[in-house]
């Protein structure tokens, strides 16, 4: 009597397939199912909890020398917040790596390293696509929200636009600033080409900066403004800015320029409107445009 074989065959080309593989979602849920990856992920959601209210306490500090003082740090501010918050499951899970791969995988002993229980997660599908597709969001958000915050910033510091043109019904207050080794000088040209070592402006008005240079390199930094650009010996570069709160500001040199870099720093007091034509009338000034 004679039977068939109807056991599969392997081709003849090949070796015979598998019959007991596992999807990779079986993988994955192995993989997730390891001591170390279950300590890790507990890790990451402690270290997670921890980072997310430092975003709170960088505004803090920020805020100690009085910014936000202009729409334009408030902007900033803003920016560091959100990029903090979601920054941190990613420098949590890096941070937990860390310290697991010190204080837990460095703990092991003996000439042989410990045996793996099943493959590598890095050829699985299922953990492949998840980290793709994760990562691909939060750099699709992160790029899309710089975009409109830098042209938010722009739009508030008005750019290279003229002073004619500005945005806004109240004509701008133009201030040349000359960066050089090292000091700063503030000419008021509406006003009879006063000059002054603090710059002195006041609350609410748009203002507008041509900056220059004498001899190198420098950067006009008006720190709880939030506006910082090179100042360049030859050339002319524009920002501007409307100050929202009273008080007296920082404005530094950003740009390494010598000796005395740390020492080139002044004040900038913003003052009411009365009180601004006050300081231009002890000055000498008047408005002459």
């Amino acid at each position: 009597m004679s039977t068939t074989d109807d056991r599969p065959s392997a081709d003849a080309d090949g070796p015979e397939e598998p019959t007991n593989r596992p999807v990779p979602a079986d993988h994955f849920r192995e993989w997730v199912s390891r001591p170390y990856v279950r300590r890790i992920i507990v890790i990451t959601v402690v270290l997670t909890l921890v980072i997310i209210p430092m975003a709170w306490l960088t505004l803090h500090f920020m805020n100690l020398s009085g910014a936000p003082a202009s729409p334009i740090m408030s902007e900033i501010e803003k920016t560091m917040f959100v990029f903090t918050v979601v920054s941190a499951p990613l420098m949590a899970i890096t941070l937990a790596i860390l310290l697991y791969s010190i204080f837990g995988w460095g703990r092991v002993s003996g000439d042989k390293p410990p045996m793996q229980e099943s493959p590598a997660i890095r050829g699985n599908r299922t953990a492949t696509i998840l980290w793709i597709s994760v990562t691909s969001v939060l750099a699709f958000f992160l790029v899309v929200w710089g975009m409109i915050e830098l042209a938010t910033i722009s739009a508030y510091s008005y750019g290279a636009t003229p002073a004619s043109d500005q945005p806004n019904s109240q004509k701008p207050l133009v201030v040349n600033v000359t960066g050089q080794q090292w000091v700063w000088t503030f000419e008021y040209p509406d006003y009879q080409g006063v000059t002054s070592a603090t710059l002195v402006v006041p609350k609410d008005r748009p203002i507008y900066f041509n900056v220059t240079s004498k001899d190198v390199v420098h950067n006009f930094w008006a720190v709880e403004m939030g506006i910082k650009i090179d100042a360049n010996p030859g050339a002319v570069t524009n920002t501007g800015v409307t100050p929202t709160k009273l008080g007296t500001f920082n404005i530094r040199c950003a740009e390494l320029c010598g000796l005395h870099h740390a020492y080139m720093e002044t004040s900038m007091k913003v003052v009411k409107p009365d009180e601004f034509d006050s300081w231009i009338r002890e000055m000498g000034g008047r408005r002459t445009a």
